[in-house]
């Protein structure tokens, strides 16, 4: 045999050993049937096909172990775990029906794709069609719908909301639940709530996340995956109406550009409500006003098997009219609901514009991703906002602010064939800058108080900010069944704030303090360790350890107290995830003790001085429970359940009657319920057996909250109390009809106290009309 034969023959077995080897089968029904045009695809990787009309799929694999999902219409999706060895491999598939058989869904908690069943995390995942039956339209609906989640809808706009979760939320400028869209981290707490458009799935993991999520991710994460582009044509058209002038029309459509390269998805919304609220004050029953416009546009560009390019944008501009209806006492606000006093209109408007590229790479020894992001972000008062809650023009306010904000996040993981070792090592750099100024109007009322009223003060400021940091997390299978996780993450970030001060009287402005800068460096370590154990393929048991931190920031216009130090939290974990009866139930339980020292809270140690402080160290421990479970066919169960017990160790706040420091040691966390829960019922009723799969459905969903308290010292509370909601009609492959109704039993209730007050929503009813194709 020649040489050259010989080369001939090495190549031949080279080529076929690299690329000939594939995984190949066929996607059947429990039934026997033929399942045509799945989705399977290789989690971690750019692979993936769809089934022909046969049900019969090929993908071409390397050696390894990987993990397979497989998806269709009607059918429960599923993870499968292939190994490929030095061959092709054989596989056939079977789907069960979604009415009998619990979805096996994927999350990216971990920046990475895997089963939420086997990831050693307290993580929550809503996809679209849960979003859906839960009518979720903003954070404000997301109470409840995971264990120890609590929303504060403390402003009546589109964005004025707190995210509570495990007893720990934020009143400075920067919350203790960190928020990304599509890999992009919202800085402003105000910018970070958002309408729910165009989505695929929310994640809310519970417990601090500083090692992959780095700052603010203190108390937990909010992670918004926005629907990605695919290589198929599909689209919806939405219409909602409802009481108090709801409407909201929502489109979006999803098309290959270039076959099997370019794809987009894209979606808009328009929404808006009308008045909750009356002014007896400005004699209008229609004091307050939501419109919203939001839209997304994303494009995906398969470059290569290896390489792909995702371009995501996304913009909201947001008016809302009344905001921020506040009563001046917890008593005011409960006999006269819905009924403000003030003197001003309060309209709010914001803008957020975000827009990323994310460039990755999927190999055989590691995959890459690359994120750029930048974020523009506008919140300003057109008029003025009452600030006195009263008849009288006694004290009012404007402001405005404007954000800019870049990241660079670089990071390397495992590919996906890896076996014992998985890991992820990355980088993270931003920037950011923000412009502020505000006005405190002392009006024509406060005379009373100050005969040189009516007059005005003036702060402006100039914030810049930079911070790098560099995180890893590696997880071993110690043995088949036994792995540790070990993970860390530095940060450092330097602040500055420029500001000053005028006072203005009959339109003359004088300056009352020229510039001065403050500047600050905070710095973090966040550990993380996981051990877990499998104890059957459909059962684990875990135990953590976490840190988390908030960062610290500045203090406008207090020369006393100019900045306060970063936040931070310890937090101890144990869970078990099961899944029993063929995946027709699923029980998650999880027991945490959560630590936060240096808290920073509004208060003052000397009745005049008023700014953010690191006075409070407080302990919170509790239970939280997860259940699905598939009882028959067509009836579906969820019931998520949380308990809490909080207290402060310290907490040192000034008494105006005593004139004095008092710590209120043994005191309960502020929005934080002692015991929580949402248990949602369904049942679908098949009308035909027509390939439209007309079905007719029933919800009902009861979400109860246990007592709450309105503010630090624990002088006012919201004793416990129940919701019911409920949703019916009529679905099919191409449209669905239904009403809705939300506290359908018209429970009042206080959504935020702290110095003022205010209801929550009242009954909210409606219908909702979607085509699709």
């Amino acid at each position: 045999m020649s040489f050259k034969n010989i080369i001939v023959i090495i190549l031949c077995l080279w080529a076929t050993s690299s690329f000939a080897q594939k995984i190949q089968g066929t996607v059947k029904s429990e039934s026997g049937e033929v399942v045509s045009f799945a989705n399977v695809v290789v989690l971690n990787s750019s692979l993936g096909t769809v089934a022909d009309k046969s049900g019969n799929f090929a993908i071409p694999l390397k050696k390894g172990k990987y993990e397979l999902q497989i998806s269709a219409v009607g059918f429960a999706s599923k993870i499968q775990q292939v190994e490929m060895i030095d061959k092709s491999l054989i596989l056939n598939i079977t789907l069960s029906d979604n009415t009998q058989t619990l979805d096996e869904v994927v999350i990216t908690a971990d920046k990475v794709e895997a089963s939420l069943q086997k990831t050693p995390l307290a993580v929550t995942s809503l996809n679209a069609k849960q979003l859906e039956e839960y009518r979720v339209w903003t954070i404000n609906d997301l109470t409840a719908l995971a264990p120890s989640t609590f929303t504060v809808e403390h402003g009546n706009s589109t964005g004025s909301s707190f995210l509570n979760i495990r007893g720990s939320m934020g009143f400075s400028n920067d919350q203790a639940v960190a928020t990304y869209v599509d890999g992009v981290y919202q800085f402003d707490y105000f910018s970070a709530p958002l309408n729910f458009s165009n989505i695929e799935r929310v994640e809310i993991l519970r417990g601090p996340q500083g090692t992959l999520y780095g700052r603010n991710a203190f108390g937990g994460v909010l992670n918004v995956i926005t629907k990605r582009p695919t290589n198929k044509t599909s689209g919806f058209a939405e219409i909602d109406l409802g009481n108090y002038g709801q409407q909201r029309y929502s489109v979006g459509f999803n098309a290959p550009l270039i076959k099997d390269k370019l794809f987009v998805n894209a979606g808009f919304q328009s929404n808006g409500r009308g008045a909750i609220y009356d002014n007896p004050t400005l004699n209008t029953k229609d004091f307050d006003q939501h419109n919203a416009y939001i839209g997304n546009f994303n494009l995906k560009y398969l470059v290569s098997d290896q390489w792909t390019i995702d371009l995501n944008t996304r913009y909201e501009s947001d008016k809302d009219k009344g905001a921020y209806p506040w009563s001046a006492t917890d008593s005011i606000a409960r006999a006269n609901p819905y009924t403000v006093y003030g003197n001003w209109d309060n309209t709010e408007r914001r803008t957020n514009f975000n827009t990323s590229a994310a460039i990755k790479y999927f190999g055989n020894n590691f995959n890459f991703t690359s994120i750029t992001s930048f974020v523009d972000y506008h919140i300003w008062l057109p008029g003025r906002f009452d600030f006195d809650f009263s008849p009288a023009e006694l004290i009012s306010f404007t402001t405005w602010t404007k954000q800019n904000q870049w990241t660079q996040e670089l990071r390397f993981s495992s590919p996906a064939n890896a076996n014992r070792l998985k890991w992820t090592v990355g980088s993270f750099l931003f920037g950011e800058k923000s412009t502020n100024s505000s006005t405190t109007y002392f009006d024509k009322d406060y005379t009373l108080l100050d005969p040189n009223a009516p007059y005005s003060s003036i702060a402006n400021g100039k914030r810049n900010a930079f911070g790098v940091a560099f995180f890893g997390q590696a997880t071993y299978a110690l043995t088949p069944t036994f792995d540790i996780t070990v993970g860390t993450r530095y940060d450092i970030e330097h602040r500055e704030l420029t500001q000053n001060s005028a006072f203005e009287k009959g339109g003359v402005v004088m300056p009352m303090t020229t510039d001065s800068t403050a500047k600050k460096t905070f710095n973090a370590f966040t550990p993380k360790v996981i051990l877990s154990q499998k104890l059957t393929e459909n059962s684990m048991i875990y135990g953590s350890y976490a840190k988390g931190f908030r960062v610290g920031g500045f203090n406008f216009g207090n020369t006393a107290n100019p900045t306060y130090n970063p936040e931070k939290s310890d937090n101890y974990e144990v869970g078990v995830k099961n899944t029993f009866l063929n995946n027709r139930l699923k029980i998650n339980l999880t027991a945490f003790y959560f630590q936060q020292k240096d808290q920073q809270v509004s208060t003052s140690q000397d009745g005049i001085n008023y700014a953010t402080l690191n006075v409070g160290d407080m302990d919170n421990y509790g239970l939280e429970l997860e259940a699905s479970v598939l009882p028959i066919k067509n009836l579906q169960i969820n019931w998520t359940a949380s308990t809490s017990h909080s207290e402060y160790k310290k907490l040192e706040l000034f008494d105006a009657i005593s004139n004095s420091v008092i710590n209120y040691k043994g005191n309960k966390a502020i929005n934080n319920p002692a015991l929580q829960s949402m248990l949602a019922v369904q049942y679908g009723l098949p009308l035909s057996k027509s390939t439209q799969n007309l079905k007719a459905f029933v919800r009902g969903e009861f979400r109860y909250i246990g007592e709450y308290q309105l503010d630090f010292v624990n002088a006012y509370r919201q004793n416990a109390y129940s919701m019911v909601n409920a949703r019916a009609g009529v679905t099919s492959n191409h449209f669905d009809v239904a009403i809705w109704a939300r506290n359908l039993n018209d429970v009042r209730y206080m959504a935020f106290g702290y110095g003022s007050y205010m209801m929550g929503t009242p009954r909210m009813w409606g219908v909702t009309v979607t085509g699709k194709f």
